[in-house]
């Protein structure tokens, strides 16, 4: 036994009793499949992943699913009271074209919010997130990291911004939102 770690005697454990660190132990700091020139300052890359994208299929996918599901719910409710399958139909396909209409300004999650499993709608929610932070923050589009320490590109920068004052000196400078 070495400093408290390791086997008091190795007999009956079939080992020599030789204690070895754990190489495959993660440091703190460190991130799991995360290679080592991603935390570097000097990789050129983020330290953080970019978002993903959204996948639009997916979400048009979801809503027009909610929308089978309430078309489902009043099929139910007009058999229980006792319609023809005909006039059955006919409301379900008006109501269901009435519901893909107007499937962007619907709330089809029932009031219970973005559930952890649905990934591409908090992806959307992220992204919507982010661009309204970007937008009161007033970042640029063309943002890259640490562009504010290289001289040459703010100089650029700073001589584009004189030459549109010189060329209309009455407009204000607005950014973009």
């Amino acid at each position: 036994m070495y400093n408290g770690i390791g086997l008091t005697t190795p007999r009956g454990t079939g080992t020599s009793g030789h204690v070895v660190r754990n190489a495959s132990a993660l440091k703190s700091g460190q991130e799991r499949g995360v290679a080592q020139s991603r935390h570097s300052k000097y990789s050129g890359e983020r330290s953080h992943p970019r978002n993903k994208p959204v996948d639009k299929g997916i979400l048009e996918h979801e809503q027009k699913r909610q929308v089978e599901i309430k078309c489902l719910e009043l099929q139910d409710e007009l058999e229980e009271k006792g319609l023809n399958d005909g006039e059955i139909g006919e409301r379900v396909d008006q109501f269901r074209r009435q519901l893909l209409e107007n499937i962007n300004r619907l709330d089809l999650s029932g009031g219970r919010g973005i559930q952890a499993f649905e990934v591409q709608k908090l992806a959307a929610a992220k992204s919507k997130e982010n661009h309204r932070m970007a937008t009161a923050l007033h970042v640029e589009d063309d943002y890259v990291e640490g562009a504010a320490f290289d001289r040459e590109l703010q100089e650029l920068k700073r001589q584009k911004r004189l030459l549109a004052r010189e060329l209309d000196p009455a407009a204000t400078y607005v950014k973009k939102a």
